[in-house]
């Protein structure tokens, strides 16, 4: 069974390349700054959320200036923002071509994901500029580690999940519209869950630290930021939960868009 889906999947291969060309183009066209906005973006909204938090609110994560400890959050979560909102309606979007054709269902989604880490490798260039700031003008905060060639492997983990709940959401959306909706929501609620504009050390007082560390995100972030920022590997601990979250979305997400698929038809 396993190698006639993975003999199916290789005969999309180039269908997948061809629908994320055709987003990258879309997402592109007409517009004065292209890719560069890509890289302008997280920079700006990272100059903005620095003066607030720090000038303002003065929040001071340990061991790391606040501007790039923001930016290597909000870029992890950024593209899984990104990869789930846009699979959500990757199903009903291409529903024209499913009818027409035979197409594995579950590359659309996947589609997506892929089109969402490409914008995320060019967000890398922000943290990259950030990062080698600090380096040059604070380098007794920020240095360079060489476990910043390692955080290819927190960035797989964020794909994996990623694809894992595109997949259960992407079917949702097929017979319930307004998760549409709901998931703005939902993504929101997340955020906050997620240490990204807070250090999670200021939770230790108040007790509610065992709910961020519910949340698989926090794992491929943490990660990230001491590969890059602090030097450190991650523990195994931290390891095994990020594995076990991919595999156990990727198995589950599957299962569901597996069974959901034949309906599909009907629906959109």
């Amino acid at each position: 069974m396993l190698r006639v889906y993975l003999g199916d999947f290789k005969r999309f291969i180039p269908l997948l390349f061809s629908l994320t060309s055709r987003d990258f183009k879309l997402k592109y066209r007409r517009s004065i700054l292209g890719v560069l906005w890509s890289i302008l973006n997280p920079l700006l909204i990272m100059i903005v959320m620095t003066s607030v938090f720090t000038l303002l609110l003065r929040v001071q994560p340990t061991g790391m200036p606040f501007a790039v400890y923001y930016i290597t959050g909000s870029t992890l979560y950024n593209f899984f923002t990104e990869a789930t909102s846009g699979s959500m309606s990757s199903i009903l979007g291409n529903s024209s071509l499913i009818k027409k054709v035979y197409i594995p269902k579950y590359m659309f989604p996947l589609e997506k994901c892929m089109f969402a880490f490409i914008n995320m490798l060019f967000s890398m260039i922000a943290v990259v500029l950030v990062f080698g700031f600090y380096i040059i003008t604070d380098p007794q905060e920020v240095s360079l580690h060489w476990t910043i060639f390692l955080i290819f492997i927190p960035m797989i983990f964020t794909f994996l999940f990623s694809v894992g709940v595109s997949l259960i959401l992407s079917a949702l959306t097929v017979f319930f519209r307004d998760m549409l909706h709901l998931w703005g929501v939902i993504i929101t609620i997340w955020l906050y869950m997620t240490p990204i504009i807070y250090p999670v050390e200021i939770l230790q007082n108040s007790g509610l630290t065992w709910i961020v560390k519910l949340n698989p995100l926090y794992y491929f972030i943490d990660s990230f930021r001491q590969l890059m920022i602090l030097g450190t590997i991650p523990s195994l601990t931290n390891f095994l939960v990020s594995f076990l979250s991919c595999l156990v979305l990727l198995i589950v997400g599957g299962l569901i868009f597996r069974k959901a698929q034949d309906r599909f038809i009907m629906h959109i």
